[in-house]
């Protein structure tokens, strides 16, 4: 049930009171309690049914207040299902392993890989036995969470957005909110393998498993194989998939002397893993603000009145691949130190949605090593499928990480970076990400504690020798070590975990943990965390630039400082390194040019015109800035000719890397500016071909599509070196939401025939500043709170991104109370029995 409320500060006081008394028999005594604690004079009680209170502040940001964790749950579950609840609908049908059954078998096969190949992870069965070790808290909410989703749809009989009217949309459970977390786990691993696993079969006649319905083949497309599973292998990394900014900036450097917290991941704005934003109250025991990926309970980045952090993708792996030799008479049987072991086997079944509409069953039998899943990389490499003397499989990480969401109970309770750190100690459920967090003492902390593969010294040293990371799993030298204090046997522990601790600043853009502050360098740790001395992105520099004291690029006041003003601007920026460094040089070179054309396959092209655009053009990528396109795709051209030179010298910079001087290196433009005047020229024709000129604002190129508008985007390209990324991704996720097509590219660089489509990039932007009265916050949410086109919340924060505006972040009941766009609706449900 749910009932809509006037705004008004009286009727809201009425409201509150009544949803925390109700059924109290000592709310004197309680309110006592919530007083004592430094929280509202309110009263924390609980009671049988379900009843949260949702206020909806500007862009649609929801803030649910409850009396106990269950009923805080139930409105953040009902708040999702209003906004976003197609994300989580589709996640469900694919990790019940029911993609086949309501959508046929797929391009190539893709339905029914990733149908077996959950079943082969297990994934809901752990979750299953999972929901019986929860915490109190993390059960109630859970399950608040699973009722709320509920009955939002029982009462509007719809999701809004891509899936309305879908007759796959059903109701959820609390063991498909536990697959979820657990599908979140494995992203970077496991899930990328689906295709793999489902593709792997014995090379004999007699062993192979075949489908049991006519005309009906389980086995999927060796494209698709190759596509998913690049991720785990090392030496063939993505590039624009998931990324992120974060900086924590400690009393040594802010202007107010506590902490401040600018968090940018660049993550999808489209499919199962944008964010949403909101916040959760229960008095007295929780009040925690920020975002989640969809279909998770809680915040996963964010804060509350003591402590802020942050996530940024890690570079490093958390997955294995083995291969390991079988013996001569069983292709299913396989040696480790000469040993023979059998490999165990398992048969599935999946409904398969006909062209005609009926179901058939296809059954595949799958296998497991001591490591965990068979898998063929032929597709990748033809040396890596299954043979008659060779297997392949892997183990990875995050495939008993159950503990995400108590991990994130327990940072939101945290009132420091210490405990913030105890939680991250207690649990070590972070999968993939590295943190940064700042708390209002003024302490920060970066840490990877991602779960990483405990290789010995020996194993390391094959790891690295291999192009692929690939080991031999026949030798016990090179399985996971087992050391105590890590989460389970075979993960690198936290205390040997890449941490910091400072009191001016830490961040980090994706490279490695090495340099989470440039003037104290982390060294000595395993290279599964990612790799020390090494040149870094143009992104994670002009990071770090923007960190200094001083300098062009420096956020800080003249006092070297940064407020929560100078923060705005950084996160906000639409500065790039390569601009920065390289537009007044190439300027220069083209000027040198005085009207003699470059040469481009045969054609004699003049860059005059572009050079006058380039000397016109700030450096600037908003969305009215005229040359952000003729530099990207210059930048692009020369990159595709001369690769890495945008880490490197050569076609670029003259001087290289130094790691003694990782922030400043490449440096100086190069001598030879043939490469960058032909890229120049390169630029010039793509322009040409796509019908543009050389000086068309990047707004008319660069766009989200919402409802088919194009709403115009700022920002570029990671590679540029700028630090708000957009970007497209032909499959931002595993979701069955149609993407946003990237268009047919071009000749020499980046533009396509539809110019520069987003559907990826900085997403959840937000700065947090403690100051002596409290977190004051600023932030937006780029993709937008709602799917439902019919929403003003739907494009309203697109835009903001597109003038550069954050928005205000009310935390506490007075700032909610005063925000002038609020709404509020009460939520009530029964608790199933």
């Amino acid at each position: 049930m749910s009932t809509r409320l006037r705004r008004t500060v009286p009727t809201m006081v009425i409201v509150v009171s009544t949803l925390l008394s109700t059924g109290a028999a000592s709310a004197g005594s309680t309110a006592a309690n919530a007083r004592s604690a430094g929280t509202d004079d309110v009263a924390t009680v609980q009671h049988d049914g379900y009843r949260a209170v949702i206020r909806r502040t500007q862009h649609g940001v929801p803030h649910v207040l409850a009396a106990d964790v269950k009923s805080a749950g139930f409105g953040q579950g009902w708040a999702y299902a209003a906004d976003r609840g197609c994300d989580l609908a589709d996640q469900v049908v694919k990790l019940r392993s029911e993609r086949a059954r309501w959508f046929g078998p797929g391009p190539d096969n893709a339905h029914l890989a990733s149908d077996f190949g959950y079943h082969a992870l297990g994934i809901r069965t752990k979750a299953e036995r999972e929901l019986t070790k929860l915490s109190p808290d993390v059960r109630a909410m859970v399950s608040g969470y699973a009722a709320g989703f509920n009955a939002y749809l029982e009462r509007s009989g719809k999701l809004p957005g891509w899936c309305a009217d879908a007759p796959w949309v059903g109701k959820i459970d609390e063991v498909d909110i536990l697959s979820r977390e657990r599908d979140v786990a494995i992203t970077m691993g496991s899930a990328t393998l689906l295709g793999a696993i489902t593709l792997a079969q014995p090379p004999t006649r007699q062993e192979r498993a075949k489908g049991t319905a006519p005309g009906v083949d389980a086995e999927p497309g060796r494209k698709l194989v190759a596509q998913q599973a690049r991720t785990v292998l090392r030496g063939d990394r993505r590039t624009a998939a998931l990324g992120s900014n974060g900086w924590a900036v400690g009393e040594e450097r802010t202007a107010d002397r506590g902490g401040l917290l600018v968090a940018n991941p660049h993550f999808p704005w489209e499919g199962e893993n944008r964010f949403w934003e909101s916040q959760l109250t229960v008095p007295g025991r929780l009040q925690v603000y920020g975002a989640n990926l969809g279909g998770l309970p809680g915040v996963q980045i964010g804060f509350n009145r003591d402590v802020a952090w942050t996530h940024t993708v890690s570079s490093g792996w958390h997955t294995t691949v083995y291969t390991v030799k079988l013996t001569e008479s069983d292709p299913t049987r396989y040696l480790v130190d000469g040993t023979p072991e059998g490999m165990t086997s398992r048969t599935y079944s999946v409904r398969v949605k006909g062209t005609d509409g009926s179901l058939q069953t296809v059954r595949r039998t799958l296998w497991q090593t001591r490591y965990g899943p068979v898998i063929d990389l032929s597709p990748v490499d033809p040396s890596y499928g299954w043979s008659r003397t060779q297997a392949v499989t892997f183990q990875d990480a995050n495939i008993g990480n159950g503990g995400i969401l108590e991990q994130y109970a327990d940072m939101a309770k945290a009132r420091s970076v210490g405990e913030l750190k105890a939680a991250h100690r207690r649990h070590q459920a972070v999968p993939w990400m590295n943190t940064i967090a700042a708390d209002k003492s003024g302490a920060t902390w970066y840490a990877d504690t991602s779960a990483t593969p405990n290789l010995s010294a020996d194993g390391i040293a094959a790891w690295l020798s291999h192009p692929f990371g690939v080991l031999d799993g026949s030798d016990s030298r090179h399985a996971w070590q087992k050391e105590p204090g890590a989460r389970q046997p075979g993960l690198v522990p936290f205390v040997r975990q890449p941490q910091l601790s400072r009191r001016d600043y830490v961040f980090n853009s994706n490279d490695s943990y090495w340099l989470a502050n440039p003037e104290r360098p982390l060294t000595g740790f395993s290279p599964l965390f990612g790799f020390e001395n090494v040149p870094q992105s143009a992104r994670t520099r002009q990071n770090a630039l923007m960190l200094r004291k001083s300098g062009p690029a420096s956020v800080s006041g003249s006092d070297g400082r940064i407020s929560l003003a100078d923060a705005e601007k950084g996160l906000m920026s639409t500065r790039a390194l390569t601009s920065d460094h390289l537009l007044a040089p190439v300027v220069r070179a083209c000027r040198a040019q005085a009207g003699t054309p470059v040469v481009v396959d045969g054609r004699s092209v003049d860059v005059t015109k572009s050079c006058d655009v380039l000397a016109d053009w700030d450096g600037r990528f908003t969305v009215d800035s005229r040359g952000a396109v003729l530099w990207r795709e210059t930048l692009a051209a020369v990159e595709r000719a001369h690769p890495g030179s945008v880490t490197n010298a050569g076609a670029l910079f003259s001087e290289g890397f130094d790691p003694a001087r990782p922030v400043d290196t490449p440096a100086g433009p190069a001598a030879d500016t043939a490469p960058v005047l032909e890229g120049l020229a390169k630029a010039a024709l793509a322009l040409e071909a796509a019908g543009l000129p050389a000086d068309v604002p990047l707004g008319r190129v660069q766009y989200a599509v919402k409802d088919g508008n194009r709403l115009p985007v700022p920002g570029t390209a990671g590679f540029i070196g700028a630090t708000n990324v957009v970007e497209h991704l032909a499959q931002p996720g595993s979701s069955l939401e149609p993407a946003t097509p990237g268009g047919t590219p071009l000749a020499y660089g980046d533009l396509t025939d539809q110019g520069y489509p987003v559907n990826t990039g900085s997403s959840f932007m937000l700065v947090v500043n403690f100051t002596r009265n409290g977190p004051v916050a600023k932030g937006l949410l780029t993709m937008g709170q709602s799917l439902d086109p019919g929403s003003p919340h739907f494009t309203d924060q697109t835009r903001a991104f597109a003038r550069l505006e954050l928005g205000r972040r009310p935390f506490t009941e007075k700032e909610i109370l005063a925000d002038r766009h609020l709404a509020t609706e009460m939520v009530t449900g029964r608790v199933a029995r």
